[in-house]
């Protein structure tokens, strides 16, 4: 990763803007790949790379300290991290005892915010069967009207995946 970002620094022919546009993803993905870490260790920390970006970027012409600072924001940004977010199974729990509720909710945290919402909202069961959603089943998330760029909560539905298969296959072609 720190060859990475060195590249991208001491690419000659890249501008100061196109090296932060470029070094975002990759800095971003790994805080974001690294976000149960406890990442103030100095071997974590990306702050020496910054400051080496930020000395790069005051090199070039029409970027001052101020520019500099802003372009280094833009190419490390800040991404929260939480320690330690694994939560210990509850006393003699397990996944064979028929408690389907508890393990359905365990595992909706496994989920995007748009899933895990509609999991909630639904008790956690398909909106399709209304069967519960089990640990080793595959949860799509369900456009209501067939847009997918409409997320909002009524017109999404967590189902099986086989459920949401059933669910398209028996639209006739043509109608949503």
């Amino acid at each position: 990763m720190r060859k990475k970002i060195k590249t991208v620094v001491n690419n000659s022919n890249y501008g100061a803007k196109v090296k932060a546009t470029k070094l975002a993803p990759i800095i971003r993905g790994w805080r974001n790949y690294h976000s149960n870490c406890d990442m103030s260790s100095s071997r974590d920390k990306l702050w020496f790379m910054r400051l080496t970006a930020n000395r790069k970027f005051r090199k070039e012409k029409k970027v001052n300290r101020h520019k500099a600072n802003e372009l280094c924001d833009r190419g490390f940004p800040k991404v929260s991290y939480k320690q330690n977010q694994h939560v210990n199974v509850k006393g003699t729990k397990s996944p064979y005892d028929g408690d389907l509720v508890y393990w359905s909710k365990r595992n909706s945290r496994l989920y995007s915010d748009a899933t895990s919402d509609a999991l909630k909202r639904q008790n956690h069961s398909c909106g399709f069967c209304g069967l519960k959603l089990l640990e080793d089943e595959s949860v799509h998330l369900h456009h209501i009207d067939g847009n997918h760029d409409n997320w909002s909560k009524k017109n999404t539905l967590a189902v099986h995946r086989s459920c949401h298969q059933q669910i398209h296959w028996s639209k006739p072609k043509g109608r949503s």
